[in-house]
């Protein structure tokens, strides 16, 4: 038999390795023994708790012709499987030993200079095709990407929506980790700071097409200095407290950003703020009306978090490796909120951040309250007005714009004025990088239904119904699942619609809902986000406003919402059960 050979004699390897048979049977079997008995074990384990449909193989096997889509289907199983124990382990393990003898992060985390974090689609914002040249065509690229408009569309698009209804919209694109700390990144940049190459020609499209957009990259700047370029004893398991001494010797009195979480410091959030009051109150004075409102600052607070770019980490004992980063935060009284402001405040955890308490620095002794400290309270301090703040982590993009987009229309045309402040990730990215770092990009529909009544700031009377509302339905359609090891936020919720067959108890008159049930909770997924289309559940519901007056964190969480159900009832799904 003839053997292929390479034709550049000078390139040949002239020295033949060989092994047996014998030992290839070897290596072969010990590999696959490896790759098969953590998992087997895991089944196993999982079957004497009587917990086996939880298993990742009863998930692969339980798909059936007419469910949901098959590629679907493998990636939810996919998910199962990176979060069964011998998965976490082997990963948390495999993770320590990189960044022990490698200074390695992960696929989210990328470990900078000097103790730096920063979130890989934070640099990839940077460095890719961006908001404006179209990206090359790929074999292995989704096919439904070609669906989806370009950011620059729908923004213009959102921005004309909202003319046509009296109500002018601000931009702001909140600057990016390593577009203000670029030397921790690479550190032989020299520039002060740094943008996506197309940024300002973006940003220049936008306010052609009437869009006004604030762009604070150089303000943020301005608040940090250069740092000194000197050497500095690097931390190992040793040396930790004297190299903590030479670090805090480098340390700035203030900074733009924390070292160990994608979001800003309460100085710079400050500093947004004071730059977005400033802006509202020369360009848009009609907007403020006659509302004014005594606001003030009542507390201040010294807090601590281990940021959400370590948590990305997966480590199984972060503390090995990092420290908690301390804030001090001033704390905003009564009277920032108020769902009949003319000022609307769509954001994402920019805005939620020191206020929300899932995403750090909360009280240790409450900690399911609210902080109060964030950037949507101080913006509501400086213009002396309340706010009708929208802000879902991760949801910056397009969630936030149904929120507002589904109120009835005389509610909506009301509002004077929009402010989104977005992660300048989200409008940067190209739409397939978008999409792998969970961001989604859609078109929005207004209501046309008008409200039977003046509006009203419904939150504080919200009451449940007298008794519990239990269903049987079946599921028709099913928003995607977030993946818990993408996203740094700890909780997130998924829309599903059912077709309601019977009301068992309590009064519902809908014969469609939209149920907003849990995809994980705790970066636990939730049996619910097993659900598929076209089998029947028993379900405890409450009103989903109702949810959201009582427990005001869950307006907060992360939402996945692809549904066409636009006009259909919200209901918050307490309990769910298959129905044989």
């Amino acid at each position: 038999m003839s053997q292929m050979h390479n034709p550049f004699a000078e390139e040949r390897c002239r020295t033949v390795f060989e092994i047996g048979k014998g030992v290839a049977t070897i290596f072969i079997a010990g590999f696959m023994l490896m790759l098969i008995l953590p998992a087997l074990g895991w089944h196993v384990y999982l079957a004497s708790q009587g917990q086996w449909k939880e298993s990742p193989a009863a998930r692969l096997l339980s798909w059936r012709p007419g469910q949901q889509d098959i590629v679907h289907h493998l990636r939810e199983v996919e998910k199962v499987t990176d979060k069964a124990g011998y998965s976490v382990a082997l990963r948390q393990k495999a993770q320590s030993m990189l960044l022990e003898y490698a200074d390695e992060g992960n696929l989210k985390t990328y470990l900078g200079w000097e103790g730096w974090l920063f979130y890989h689609p934070d640099l990839k914002a940077l460095t890719g095709y961006g908001p404006i040249k179209p990206e090359p065509f790929s074999v292995m690229k989704d096919p439904e990407l070609g669906k989806v408009p370009e950011t620059r569309e729908l923004i213009i698009e959102y921005a004309a929506q909202l003319k046509e209804r009296g109500i002018d919209l601000l931009l702001v694109p909140v600057p990016l980790k390593p577009m203000i700390y670029n030397e921790q990144v690479a550190p032989q940049s020299t520039p002060s700071w740094v943008t996506h190459p197309d940024a300002p020609a973006f940003y220049s499209l936008l306010r052609k097409n009437g869009v006004d957009v604030l762009d604070l990259t150089q303000d943020l700047s301005k608040l940090r200095g250069e740092r000194k370029r000197v050497y500095y004893l690097e931390a190992n398991s040793q040396n930790r407290e004297i190299a903590k001494e030479s670090e805090e010797a480098l340390k700035l009195k203030k900074d733009a950003f924390l070292k160990q979480d994608t979001h800003w410091t309460p100085d710079a959030m400050r500093l947004a703020a004071e730059k977005v009051a400033d802006h509202v109150k020369t360009k848009y004075p009609q907007a403020l009306g006659p509302g004014f409102q005594t606001i003030r600052a009542v507390d201040g607070v010294h807090r601590s978090s281990l940021g959400d770019l370590v948590k990305l980490l997966d480590l199984k004992d972060p503390y090995r490796f990092f420290e908690e980063e301390e804030v001090f935060l001033s704390v905003i009284g009564d009277g920032t909120q108020n769902t009949r402001s003319p000022l609307v405040l769509l954001g994402d955890s920019f805005v939620n951040i020191y206020d929300d308490p899932s995403l750090g620095f909360e009280n240790p002794e409450k900690p399911e309250q609210p902080i109060r400290a964030g950037f949507a309270q101080h913006l509501s301090l400086l213009l002396q007005r309340p706010l009708d703040v929208i802000a879902k982590n991760g949801q910056g993009s397009t969630e936030v714009r149904r929120e507002l987009a589904r109120r009835p229309d005389d509610e909506v045309r009301e509002k004077k004025l929009v402010i989104w402040v977005i992660a300048a990730r989200d409008v940067l990215l190209s739409t397939n990088a978008a999409r792998a770092a969970n961001i989604t990009w859609a078109r929005v529909k207004f209501s046309e239904k008008t409200s039977s009544g003046a509006a009203v700031d419904v939150a504080p009377g919200l009451s449940a119904p007298a008794e519990d509302v239990v269903v049987e339905a079946t599921l028709t359609e099913k928003s995607a699942n977030q993946d818990p090891n993408g996203t740094p936020y700890t909780n997130a919720l998924h829309t599903a619609t059912y077709e309601v067959g019977k009301v068992v108890t309590g009064a519902m008159e809908a014969k469609q809902i939209l149920g907003v049930q849990w995809t994980f909770k705790e970066k636990q997924m939730q049996p619910t986000a097993a659900f598929a289309q076209g089998k029947r559940y028993r379900l405890t519901v409450v009103p989903w406003d109702v949810k959201k007056g009582k427990e005001p964190a869950f307006g907060n969480y992360n939402l996945s919402d692809e549904s066409t159900a636009f006009d259909a009832e919200r209901w918050f799904v307490e309990k769910a059960e298959e129905i044989p």
